[in-house]
């Protein structure tokens, strides 16, 4: 089979490899579709943490083609999307089923070889069942759809909210989607990217703030009659939204950070007591699993797709096949041209 190899920062190689063969509690997966996520692009312009060789890839889905011989709840055929954390399952938050803060979990695609390749051997524990109307590209976007919706969630917006949503990637444009869905009234997309501020709008989007163009806060408080939005939801992971956000926010309202800053984020002294003059309740958000294992982000995500409720198909910007690998991260970590979602089919197909 072939696997396109991480040897080096940014420089993958396509390398003939053994077909692997599943353990007891295993199953072997013939790897469909393969998303770029936001956080590889990161590791590219930076460092990686993680042994080398490595073959990255942790949003995507595929085919059951084998399984082990104790394996139960999965069968050969199944269609799969893949769940890509492994919890230790020993430390006190696995225990108390918040397995997103687990002390001591593993990735598929950082420490164990992922999506970049034909086939890929997972626990049986990590495999969700697709069914037959979700197509593998959407199924490849469950894990991102799940990460959003952990935050959505978590912020609990009521029908009739104002919400804005900072940064308007994959994230961003999921959470906007499962907001669509709680009944938020008005949603206000934030970037300053006109190409996907234009985009955002058949996701949902109601209204569009581009922060170089128009001051960010007077827009908002015309939007809101001078309130402020009941919610701002961070999805840029920039020093500069992270802050943003303390500054359009009513009072009593709720700031929901997913975006990573990857540096320090220092906040002027107006902002910081925006926070407790206001009375904000200010959240974190960090991967996308609850309990029982993966939890009702995962499980919601295949329900509201199967009914049709989220356009995934449209994100999709980009395919490449597996030897173009090195084409699609040249195009995504330099900035070639504008994408949104990347997909890699390892297979012959895209």
């Amino acid at each position: 089979m072939r696997a396109a190899l991480l040897t080096e920062l940014n420089h993958f190689e396509i390398h003939e490899m053994d077909k692997p063969t599943p353990h007891s509690h295993e199953v072997l997966v013939k790897v469909k579709a393969a998303g770029i996520c936001g956080s590889d692009i990161h590791k590219m312009q930076s460092e990686w943490k993680y042994d080398l060789p490595m073959v990255m890839g942790h949003e995507f889905s595929g085919q059951v083609e084998a399984v082990g011989d104790e394996v139960e709840q999965v069968s050969v055929g199944d269609r799969v999307a893949i769940v890509p954390f492994l919890p230790c399952n020993k430390c006190i938050y696995c225990r108390e089923g918040k397995y997103q803060l687990c002390e001591d979990y593993r990735m598929i695609g950082s420490h164990y070889y992922g999506g970049f390749e034909e086939y890929v051997v997972v626990p049986e524990t990590n495999v969700l069942n697709i069914g037959e109307k979700i197509s593998y590209e959407e199924a490849a976007m469950i894990e991102p759809l799940a990460v959003a919706a952990h935050g959505v969630m978590g912020l609990d917006p009521q029908v009739g909210d104002q919400v804005a949503v900072f940064g308007l990637g994959t994230i961003g444009i999921l959470s906007v989607q499962w907001l669509r869905l709680a009944g938020v009234k008005r949603i206000i997309g934030i970037d300053i990217d006109p190409n996907k501020l234009e985009e955002a709008k058949k996701y949902g989007v109601t209204d569009t703030i581009n922060p170089l163009e128009e001051s960010l806060e007077e827009a908002v408080a015309t939007l809101t009659n001078g309130l402020g939005v009941d919610i701002a939801l961070e999805c840029a992971g920039s020093k500069i939204t992270e802050e943003q956000c303390l500054l359009i926010t009513r009072k009593g309202g709720q700031i929901g950070y997913q975006g990573i800053a990857y540096t320090d984020v220092v906040l002027r002294q107006r902002a910081f007591e925006n926070i407790f003059r206001r009375e904000y309740t200010v959240k974190g958000f960090w991967n996308s699993y609850s309990a029982p294992f993966p939890g009702k982000e995962w499980t919601h995500s295949v329900e509201f797709i199967e009914a049709g409720k989220m356009n995934l198909k449209e994100m999709i910007s980009h395919r490449f096949k597996l030897d173009e690998i090195q084409k699609a991260f040249n195009l995504t970590v330099n900035r070639e041209e504008s994408y949104n979602k990347v997909m890699i089919f390892p297979g012959e197909d895209k």
